[in-house]
């Protein structure tokens, strides 16, 4: 028995040696591993970790101030390159070269970035690459820096609407519109058949796509964008069913629409451009074309609808001296009025009536006030001045029609008061002058300059009334209009927009004047007794512009040359805004602003491309 004792003593003893020198060597790896991780970390301090890249730039072992640099270069020449796209059908042959930045002819306002990077930001994913998350995450992160490259995505915002446009509208001579069968009526109501016809067009999205995967690889190469057949959903072989259909309504013609005393007479012809074919669960049926009626009623709108109007004030040393009552309108409304037309026309049995009421809807004022009392427009709580010295002639008639329509309108207690909302449509039917927009190779009429003057303008009359502001984007780049710097707001429709709120508890009446060079917007109402304090802008951090930027045009001479756009340095700027109420609160805020160097910008005339003889 003490033999047996010894031998199973023995191996239990051998068994705890073993797992002491297995612990043993486990702390010895831990302990070498804990001191590989705190020299790399030591020589890593304040540095990028190795393998970091961003497209094809590798960030390894450069401090934030470095990586920076290399990563502005870089996107400095992206810029200077734009975005190259290349199509090719049996129309012919096209190579767009689009900005990342809008530049308008003559006015800064309507120059804007449709594609925009996010520098700092891209860095700081860099940076925080291996330093967050738990230890073990951490460790796993160390890990695999020694195994394979970490691409960090490059934060860029791309308005893929406006590219899309862009492209569409430089590269509409390549496509060729599919068209179904369809029908024709001639003016006599004689009705045939239009054969429908293949097209193709150009694939804009996956375009788009590819443009944003070469961006975020920081690469340049050109786009093919790819064509692709549109095939016609209806042929003339599936109408014979619905042709009788359509032969007997156009031959019921005219109808008539009626609004109270006025009437428009719908002929064969005139119904005959509306009618279409739709394919609905594999059938073919008759329909109208809801755009071309809509288009019709815009144009005798203009007989039907009066316009509601808010209640106005005119005022005159801090006194209201002229008041226009508020009044009821009536609009015709198209989309409902589409609806009963289609329906009474598809649906007419002989016999029935063929007038059709249009409807028209009455509409109240947003403000249908009849008179002053208790509205608390009682004295100037804000004012806003800009200088617009040196605009041209389509600028400053824009900045006056864009005042008079904010000219005397009255903002509700809390409202959410949007400056793109109370300017409207910007349009030529509204009363706005164009300027010229460089998008690709085109040059192209857009309206909406002299605008973002009106949105810095509210802008600092807010600020000065101390209301509290919900939605401003400053300028890309610092604009000669807008100094100080820091104290501008762009706007453009739909967006971006200028918005605040009236926490006044009283009505605030806005007043809008211009004095020779000089935008003056002014807020009446009621003092709540806050007192508002408004620091200068401090302006840092500024960069000298880029490298100047070429563009090819056909409208100028070969090798002719034009400065459209002068340089301007990059800055960023801050303010304070602190509102102190009554009651002792105080609400304080930080105004940040940040504008990119802007290179001088030139048009120059495309050379003449040499034909080879044969």
């Amino acid at each position: 028995m003490r033999h047996t004792f010894s031998f199973i003593e023995f191996g239990a003893r051998k068994k705890l040696r073993w797992k002491g020198r297995i612990f043993f060597y486990l702390l010895v790896i831990i302990l070498i591993l804990a001191g590989f991780f705190l020299v790399f970390h030591n020589i890593y301090a304040g540095a990028i970790w190795p393998r970091v890249k961003v497209g094809n730039i590798d960030l390894a072992g450069l401090k934030p101030c470095q990586a920076r640099v290399l990563l502005e270069i870089a996107i400095q020449d992206l810029e200077r390159k734009g975005l190259s796209f290349y199509a090719r059908t049996s129309l012919g042959e096209k190579r767009v070269a689009v900005q990342p930045t809008l530049i308008s002819l003559s006015d800064p306002d309507l120059s804007r970035q449709i594609i925009s990077f996010d520098i700092a930001g891209t860095l700081e994913k860099a940076y925080s690459v291996g330093r967050k998350g738990s230890i073990f995450q951490r460790l796993l992160d160390w890990i695999g820096a020694f195994k394979e490259d970490k691409i960090v995505d490059l934060d860029l915002k791309i308005d893929r609407e406006e590219l899309k446009k862009i492209l569409r509208e430089n590269f509409i001579d390549l496509e060729k519109p599919t068209q179904n069968a369809g029908i024709k009526v001639s003016e006599r109501g004689e009705l045939t058949l239009t054969s429908e016809e293949y097209g193709f067009a150009l694939d804009y999205e996956a375009g788009i796509a590819r443009a944003e995967d070469n961006l975020q690889a920081l690469d340049a190469s050109e786009v093919r964008i790819l064509v692709f057949e549109d095939v016609p959903e209806i042929k003339v072989e599936e109408c014979g069913q619905i042709l009788s259909q359509t032969q007997y309504l156009i031959a019921q013609a005219p109808f008539i629409l009626k609004s109270e005393n006025k009437s428009w007479e719908l002929t064969r012809a005139g119904i005959g451009e509306w009618l279409h074919f739709t394919k609905i669960r594999g059938e073919v049926k008759l329909a109208f074309n809801e755009v071309k009626i809509i288009s019709y009623l815009a144009e005798i709108a203009s007989q039907i609808d009066i316009l509601p109007l808010d209640a106005k004030f005119r005022m005159e040393n801090n006194r209201v001296v002229e008041f226009e009552p508020s009044r009821e309108g009536s609009v015709l409304n198209k989309e409902k009025s589409v609806s009963r037309i289609a329906q009474s026309i598809l649906a007419y049995e002989e016999g029935k009536t063929k007038e059709i009421e249009l409807v028209v809807e009455r509409v109240q004022p947003e403000n249908p006030i009849e008179n002053i009392n208790d509205l608390g427009i009682k004295e100037l709580i804000g004012r806003g001045v800009s200088n617009f010295q040196g605009s041209p002639k389509n600028r400053r008639y824009n900045i006056k029609i864009g005042a008079q329509k904010l000219h005397g309108i009255l903002i509700v207690p809390d409202e959410e008061f949007s400056l793109v909302k109370a300017i409207g449509e910007i349009t030529k039917e509204e009363g706005f002058l164009p300027e010229l927009v460089i998008k690709g190779d085109r040059t192209i009429p857009e309206f909406g300059g002299g605008l973002c003057q009106i949105g810095t303008t509210a802008f600092r009359v807010a600020l000065d009334a101390g209301l509290p502001i919900t939605a401003r984007t400053p300028h890309s780049y610092r604009v000669v209009y807008y100094e100080p710097a820091g104290m501008d707001a762009t706007i453009y429709r739909p967006k971006p927009d200028f918005k605040f709120i009236n926490d006044t508890g009283k009505h605030i009446l806005f007043q809008t004047k211009i004095e020779g060079d000089e935008l003056i917007f002014e807020f009446y109402g009621t003092s709540d007794g806050r007192v508002v304090e408004i620091t200068q802008p401090k302006i840092f951090n500024i960069t000298s512009p880029p490298p100047a930027r070429f563009i090819e045009t056909d409208q100028l001479a070969p090798g002719e040359k034009k400065r459209i756009e002068i340089a301007h340095k990059g800055a960023d700027t801050e303010f304070t805004q602190t509102v102190t109420f009554p009651n002792g609160t105080r609400r304080e805020e930080v105004w940040k602003s940040h504008y990119k160097a802007w290179p001088e910008v030139w048009l120059v005339g495309k050379e003449e491309e040499l034909q080879n003889e044969n």
